[in-house]
């Protein structure tokens, strides 16, 4: 039996095509009519993923392909899969760094170097004056590049929560998502037309079919807000709720893994590797 993290669950999903998944069943027992189909699919293929690995991976899945964007010192590497539960590498937080972008400018080659180069030089990250004199000798640059920290889990406050406070939580957030639709005739205009199809807040284009009576940049300011406040913050908390309801360790068969691309991780695979008896589970 393998282990992967929440975070790298989600990425098996997002690297199939969701637009043409046809799930069946409901993302909550609660009816939740905000979400788009796009996000109906992606919630109902994390819990077959959760529920069935072995049948999600056989029927839907697309083998991951890490992508280089030269934007990062660590990037483009294959996902790890853990031996055991414990593994630090699996519980520890997702580290990383930019590539400065004068470094970035030069080109694919620069980059490769300038990662060479980091990787012989990171125990000086916490002496950050040293650093900096090592960095302005090799490259004439005088600022760290910008650290990157993420919970490998993918979830932070909502980790430790059971099933039934995760329901209430949930079932809090529909409530008050249905609160601010009523709240004002500007929200309710706006929501009842475009509340699926929050990505608009993003994009630059024109929202066609806009007649809300309210401008582009309102409509966009109004789905940005209903996104982060209900609706980002409600999917967090599903998936968290499909991994305790499902699969709560993520456990998954290795072979399966293997076969899709992960890599064992070079930690816990170790022959000499000896998981401690007090260790805490990942989640």
């Amino acid at each position: 039996m393998a282990f992967i993290t929440l975070a790298n669950t989600n990425k098996i999903i997002f690297k199939s095509d969701v637009k043409k998944l046809n799930l069946k069943g409901n993302v909550y027992h609660i009816p939740i009519y905000f979400f788009s189909r796009y996000e109906e699919n992606a919630l109902l293929a994390i819990q077959e993923l959760l529920k069935d690995p072995e049948g999600y991976f056989s029927e839907i899945y697309q083998p991951y392909k890490a992508v280089d964007t030269y934007s990062y010192v660590y990037e483009g590497q294959q996902p790890a899969y853990h031996n055991f539960s414990c593994c630090p590498r699996l519980q520890s937080n997702y580290q990383n760094y930019e590539i400065p972008s004068y470094i970035k400018e030069k080109g694919s080659e620069a980059v490769e170097e300038f990662r060479k180069w980091f990787e012989e030089v990171k125990h000086l990250l916490d002496k950050p004056d040293i650093f900096v004199a090592r960095l302005q000798a090799r490259w004439g640059i005088v600022a760290n590049p910008k650290a990157i920290s993420r919970d490998n889990s993918g979830s932070t406050s909502i980790e430790n929560l059971e099933i039934g406070e995760l329901e209430q939580k949930i079932d809090c957030i529909i409530k008050e998502a249905g609160r601010f639709y009523y709240k004002s005739d500007k929200n309710k205009d706006i929501l009842k037309k475009f509340s699926k199809y929050t990505f608009l807040a993003y994009k630059d284009e024109v929202i066609s079919n806009n007649d809300t009576g309210f401008s582009d940049e309102e409509v966009k300011e109004l789905l940005k807000y209903y996104d982060e406040n209900f609706k980002k913050l409600l999917k967090k908390l599903l998936i968290e709720y499909y991994r305790i309801k499902f699969n709560p360790e993520i456990k998954m068969e290795g072979y399966l893994l293997d076969r899709l691309g992960f890599n064992p991780c070079g930690h816990c695979h170790d022959e000499d590797y000896k998981p401690g008896n007090d260790d805490n589970l990942p989640f």
